[in-house]
């Protein structure tokens, strides 16, 4: 018997098994390609709700702890601070 005749039968043979299992994995590709879609859409609608909120902001002051009092007085007595921020900073 010829090697693509014994492929050929097998698949005939058991073509419901391999109709399953096509089906599953186009299922699982489904789904994943959903997920990453999805994903993408609320990451990019996150974004795009961040942005809306910080409006016309340029910089932000980050800190893992507390501010100390004295930096107020510290950014006051800057002086590339004081005529960038003036009018906002009160």
């Amino acid at each position: 018997m010829q090697p693509g005749r014994l492929v050929l039968r097998g698949l005939a043979f058991y073509w419901r098994t391999h109709a399953a299992v096509v089906l599953g994995v186009a299922t699982a590709v489904a789904v994943l390609a959903g997920a990453l879609l999805v994903g993408d859409s609320v990451r990019g609608s996150l974004r795009d709700l961040l942005l809306m909120q910080l409006g016309r902001t340029d910089r932000v002051v980050v800190s893992t702890g507390f501010f100390r009092e004295a930096l107020s007085e510290d950014l006051q007595k800057d002086d590339e601070f004081g005529p960038a921020f003036d009018a906002i900073a009160r």
